[in-house]
């Protein structure tokens, strides 16, 4: 009996833990930029006049597949410099979660970019392939 509380005490913890951290990863994205839902963040690229899509995904993801215009621009890379981007032009990001893009729209903020510029995807790259499947 006390082996079947510890593990029900140990799996309470684990799913504590995942609530907490979907919920701070949403919160911080949304201080970073605006997050929209997979098909928004679609359309809102293909309406936008010159944006800046940013694939940060490691190359050989993205070279199996990535949205239609994605620059490949891996995580590591851009934050170890200058993103090069231009911060007067939407910049939509996205990569396989939403934490990976909100670290970037990070690493944009401090470069000068508005909240308003920086459009990220909910969900990640990973989830509107999914659903897309279905």
């Amino acid at each position: 009996m006390q082996l079947f509380s510890f593990i029900s005490l140990i799996l309470f913890f684990i799913l504590v833990f995942y609530v907490l951290s979907f919920v701070l990863t949403n919160t911080l994205a949304r201080q970073r930029g605006t997050v929209l839902k997979a098909t928004k963040f679609v359309e809102s690229v293909q309406e936008a006049k010159n944006a800046q899509l940013i694939d940060v995904r490691e190359k050989e993801p993205f070279k199996r597949s990535h949205l239609k215009g994605a620059r490949n621009m891996p995580a590591m890379a851009l934050s170890q410099g200058k993103t090069g981007l231009r911060k007067d032009l939407p910049i939509f990001v996205y990569g396989d979660t939403l934490q990976a893009a909100s670290a970037i729209a990070k690493r944009l903020k401090k470069e000068g970019a508005s909240k308003d510029q920086v459009f990220l995807m909910a969900g990640g790259y990973r989830q509107y392939v999914a659903r897309a499947k279905r």
